[in-house]
């Protein structure tokens, strides 16, 4: 006697199920090689990993359970169950809702398909196993994709416990570009204004302000230049929008010290999208004369000229609750790197280069940047150190005047100008401090994203170090997520040798670990929640520069002193 089919369905009900399944399985899998490139999918900030790394892998997963669907329906329909729960963690984390919903759905709706088409062919015994099947799978799917995502997306050290503030009139604070006698602050304020002012005070409750009108307004981010500052002062600060004073999103700063002066600088780089992690409150309660962001300060990932991506993105970074709460109260000076720049490993000719330009130049307080296409390399001095930003993205592989055969890292006019602000800042400061945000001690690789994939253009750097004897020299790289120093020993890449400089990676804010590049003198520690500190002690002849790298806890994982030579 034959066993009765758990379900019944008509012929043609089952012949319709069939085209459907398929019908839609293939324009899933033509949305997922096409939707990007017709704007079919958006993504939200830092998504875009969903094209580069993800959709990849589902769809290679998806064909395979179409073509096993051909013959055995419920396995290929377990297969997509599989590729559908997995993909669910990174589609709702990276697209937005509506499309993260079309996309699961074109995954599942196959699966009941061929689901239901062997239910109406199976003996119910088989029918139950084809079903169990298919919840194992799902559930399998579900679990594997969270943990996925978790180790290539997911915090790295637990969430800060600082809360949001309650909403005002502005999303966002912060301040930079600090002299002994100036600052900058920038602001979002939520809604369209007419007017904007900045109460700027030496007291923490705003006592006896004085208003500043503001410089800069984009139509959505307004900047504030304060000048005639003392130096060495601390001064609090509100924005007024509209005649209200928003006391809710306040900030402070310290100006710069004359002179010899001893503080300590934080650094670090590469936190991804939407971090709020604890090690960005270890940073603040440090209370660093200013926070040197190294690169990578959000995993944005823009592959495409669009403004509005970008201040998508830097709203969310600098409105998390442990972030905003750091850059109210400590300045900044930043320099990008590739992912906050473009995408992964991005150079001067990423499609979003021009974008890139004007979100930095509308949101970013910084020092005396050149014109708009410029890179965006700035300098300036703390005492009797100065400080040198170089950015290695934007003007890459672009112009290289003096090696005209060699690729170049940082493009001719801003390699002449570097070159120039060493062999200055080498004479007239005690200390020169050059921010490089990728890794410099690595092994000759053509193409490679290092400097080793652009040795020829090292070795120019290095022997113009050499030729100007320049011996006050110490570099801080991000780019690589570990914490590595260097006491000089690897560095120097000069063509008839030179004593090298120290040097000190600081990473992962947020980020899985790796290690790049090497040896390191003093060992390397990839991972995340880590980033460093600069202490500069000056007696008025040398300085000691105290290079740290820290855990997310403050814990120290190692450090380094190095005295410049004095008489300067």
């Amino acid at each position: 006697m034959e066993s009765v089919p758990l379900l019944k369905l008509a012929a043609p009900t089952i012949d319709a199920l069939r085209r459907t399944g398929l019908a839609v399985a293939l324009f899933a899998v033509f949305l997922s090689f096409a939707g990007h490139r017709f704007g079919w999918l958006d993504f939200k900030p830092g998504g875009s990993a969903f094209d580069v790394d993800i959709r990849p892998v589902f769809t290679g997963l998806f064909i395979i359970s179409i073509l096993v669907a051909l013959k055995w329906e419920i396995v290929g329909g377990a297969l997509a169950a599989f590729a559908g729960t997995a993909l669910m963690t990174f589609a709702m984390r990276q697209l937005i809702t509506t499309h993260a919903v079309i996309v699961i759905a074109l995954l599942l709706i196959p699966a009941a398909c061929w689901l239901l088409i062997d239910l109406a062919d199976l003996s119910p015994r088989r029918a139950v196993a084809g079903i169990a099947l298919m919840v194992v799978m799902a559930g399998a799917g579900f679990v594997v994709g969270q943990q996925v995502y978790d180790h290539f997306w997911g915090p790295t050290h637990p969430n800060s416990t600082t809360e949001r503030l309650p909403e005002s009139t502005l999303e966002w604070v912060w301040s930079g570009a600090v002299t002994t006698t100036s600052a900058e602050v920038r602001a979002h304020p939520i809604d369209k204004y007419s007017s904007a002012r900045i109460a700027l005070s030496r007291s923490a409750d705003l006592s006896s302000p004085v208003f500043l009108d503001a410089r800069d307004e984009s139509g959505r981010v307004v900047g504030f230049e304060l000048t005639e500052l003392d130096p060495d002062t601390t001064y609090h600060y509100a924005v007024e929008i509209d005649g209200e004073l928003d006391t809710t999103r306040t900030g402070q700063f310290r100006t710069f010290p004359e002179g010899a002066a001893s503080y300590t600088v934080a650094i670090g780089s590469c936190a991804r999208i939407g971090s709020n992690g604890k090690i960005f409150d270890t940073i603040r309660e440090l209370d660093p004369l200013f926070y040197l962001i190294a690169g990578d300060l959000h995993y944005g990932d823009n592959g495409r000229n669009d403004l509005g991506r970008y201040q998508e993105v830097m709203d969310l970074t600098l409105s998390l609750p442990a972030q905003a709460a750091l850059y109210a109260q400590t300045p900044v000076a930043y320099m990008w790197d590739d992912h906050d720049y473009g995408g992964n490993d991005s150079d001067g000719n990423s499609p979003s280069r021009q974008a890139a330009m004007a979100a930095y130049r509308e949101h970013v307080p910084s020092y005396g940047l050149t014109g708009d296409e410029s890179a965006i390399y700035q300098a300036f001095t703390v005492g009797r150190v100065r400080y040198i930003l170089t950015d290695a993205r934007s003007a890459r592989n672009l112009a290289n005047d003096d090696n005209s055969d060699a690729p170049s890292m940082l493009g001719a006019e801003q390699k002449a100008w570097l070159k120039a602000e060493l062999l200055a800042s080498s004479k007239s400061h005690e200390l020169v401090v050059w921010l490089n945000p990728v890794p410099w001690v690595a092994e000759e690789v053509d193409g490679a994203d290092h400097w080793g994939g652009y040795a020829i253009e090292r070795r120019e750097l290095a022997d113009h170090i050499a030729n100007n004897e320049i011996d006050n020299l110490l570099m801080i790289s991000g780019d690589a997520h570990m914490v590595a120093i260097d006491d000089g020993t690897n560095t120097d890449y000069s063509t008839n040798g030179y004593p090298g400089f120290p040097l000190i990676h600081a990473a992962a804010l947020d980020r899985p670990g790796s290690v790049k590049g090497g040896p390191y003198s003093e060992g390397a520690s990839g991972a995340g929640g880590q980033f460093a500190t600069l202490e500069i002690v000056d007696n008025g002849d040398t300085i000691t520069a105290h290079m740290r790298g820290h855990t997310w806890r403050g814990d120290e994982i190692m450090s380094l002193a190095f005295t410049t030579p004095g008489s300067r």
